[in-house]
């Protein structure tokens, strides 16, 4: 359980991380949660965040906040974000019960909703400068951030209340095991369900069907061993347990726009142009170039 829930360590002196995140390529984090609320801005490409059985799509100049211990998973295309986490510690002293908090988000151009778009920048720009005294600036903004979230975006009428260690287990062992025969009836027993109710249960707290997140695991592990290494793509097909290759090849273009040996020519290329573009800035400079052959 303690590999999924992800503990939150303070990059900031005030007590909670804040970091500007550039990726570059599609990708899909699997099924986790935190012991704290999470805040991620879009300023370019988007973010697709599942829990609670829908979808919500994040694009640029848009946020998502992601309350304590919720399970949710994040599909991206190549981006550029700012994240902010915050322990329930630091709420703790300005809100009581901050596990309790339910966050509701629609993207909006209410005044509200860009003030805190406008916040995620003051936040950057003052870690950026890094002035003396850039606590008491970081602590104004946060707090003010944070009161306008809580009083204009949390429901009040149905605080968070929801029990899903049963799910979170079996989440668990997919993200260990899959790359295994994994069938539903084979999970409802080890973990004490009856088939039918453990997918309509998954369905509704995840908004995806056990079946589909299986492979969303699977085709995620495929697609980093297919941009980074130059294994055969039958090998890791059979590596990644996609033992029905068409299925596999039509859910991956499906998830990821092209199909596998598309998307190995395209990294590929990519490699050879930044060693190129290495080897010929390091012969400008004489420099001895790692990447070069």
């Amino acid at each position: 359980m303690t590999a999924h829930h992800e503990q939150i360590v303070s990059n900031l002196d005030i007590g909670v991380r804040f970091y500007a995140s550039n990726v570059t390529t599609s990708g899909y984090v699997p099924f986790h949660w935190h012991s704290s609320i999470e805040l991620v801005c879009v300023m370019s490409g988007k973010l697709t965040f599942k829990f609670d059985g829908e979808s919500h799509i994040v694009g640029p100049h848009q946020f998502m906040v992601v309350s304590s211990g919720v399970v949710h998973d994040v599909t991206n295309s190549p981006n550029r974000a700012f994240v902010l986490q915050i322990p329930l510690s630091f709420f703790a002293q300005y809100y009581q019960h901050p596990e309790t908090l339910n966050f509701r988000i629609n993207p909006s151009n209410s005044v509200r909703y860009q003030q805190i778009v406008a916040s995620f920048l003051k936040l950057n720009d003052i870690v950026l400068a890094h002035r003396e005294g850039y606590r008491f600036d970081m602590g104004v903004q946060l707090l003010t951030m944070l009161k306008t979230l809580i009083l204009n975006f949390t429901d009040a009428d149905e605080p968070l209340t929801k029990d899903t260690s049963g799910i979170k287990e079996i989440i668990v062992y997919i993200n260990g095991h899959y790359a295994m025969p994994l069938q539903v009836e084979t999970l409802a027993r080890q973990f004490g369900y009856n088939a039918s109710y453990l997918s309509r249960l998954f369905k509704s707290q995840t908004g995806v069907t056990l079946i589909r997140y299986i492979y969303n695991i699977r085709l995620n592990a495929f697609y980093q061993d297919l941009i980074k290494s130059g294994t055969p793509i039958d090998k890791l097909y059979a590596k990644h347990g996609l033992t029905n290759k068409r299925t596999a090849r039509q859910l991956f273009s499906d998830q990821y726009g092209s199909l596998p040996n598309e998307v190995r020519r395209r990294a590929q290329q990519k490699r050879l142009q930044f060693k190129t573009g290495c080897s010929a800035f390091c012969i400008l400079f004489k420099w001895k170039c790692y990447f070069g052959s």
